[in-house]
């Protein structure tokens, strides 16, 4: 399972470097993990990935690790502390899954992108799925959550100065 996923980050690295002419670039995959610590050390260990920091106040439920795989790319890693049987209970693999949670994307501007999102997407335009709410990242970029047609969630974050964030082009 895990091969599989590294196999698509890898995809989305590789499509990320030959698009350059593109204004929506692939950055981070989230994963749910059983064991933080062991999972940071094997990824760390076998993938070389550098530890950076997580811009949000510690939550309750979860404790987080981010990983810089590549030049801007990322995997974020989180465990659940408490009940992780309503994380991810509508998949196939059934309650208490663990295992992908979400891709993430970095658009060059967010206005942008909610604009192409509601032109292009059947699931926007039908009202399937209601527009995205714009949020903000702790140092102020754009952020909205959307949903594929399959229902798998994306992160899309609107780039920022290199200076200021992670998240950066």
């Amino acid at each position: 399972m895990i091969k599989s996923w590294l196999l698509l980050l890898l995809f989305f690295i590789e499509c990320s470097a030959i698009a350059q002419k593109k204004t929506t670039f692939y950055n981070h995959t989230l994963l749910d993990v059983q064991r933080l610590e062991s999972s940071v050390d094997f990824y760390t260990k076998v993938f070389q990935a550098d530890t950076i920091p997580y811009p949000f106040p510690p939550s309750p439920q979860y404790i987080v690790q981010w990983l810089r795989v590549g030049e801007g790319i990322e995997l974020h890693l989180s465990q659940w502390l408490n009940d992780t049987a309503k994380v991810n209970s509508d998949l196939p693999a059934g309650p208490g899954h663990v295992g992908f949670v979400h891709l993430g994307f970095i658009v060059i501007s967010m206005d942008a992108f909610l604009k192409r999102l509601m032109e292009v997407s059947r699931d926007y335009k039908s009202g399937k799925y209601k527009p995205p709410i714009v949020e903000r990242m702790p140092y102020g970029a754009k952020t909205v959550e959307i949903k594929d047609p399959d229902g798998n969630e994306i992160h899309v974050i609107e780039a920022a100065p290199a200076n200021n964030s992670t998240n950066r082009w």
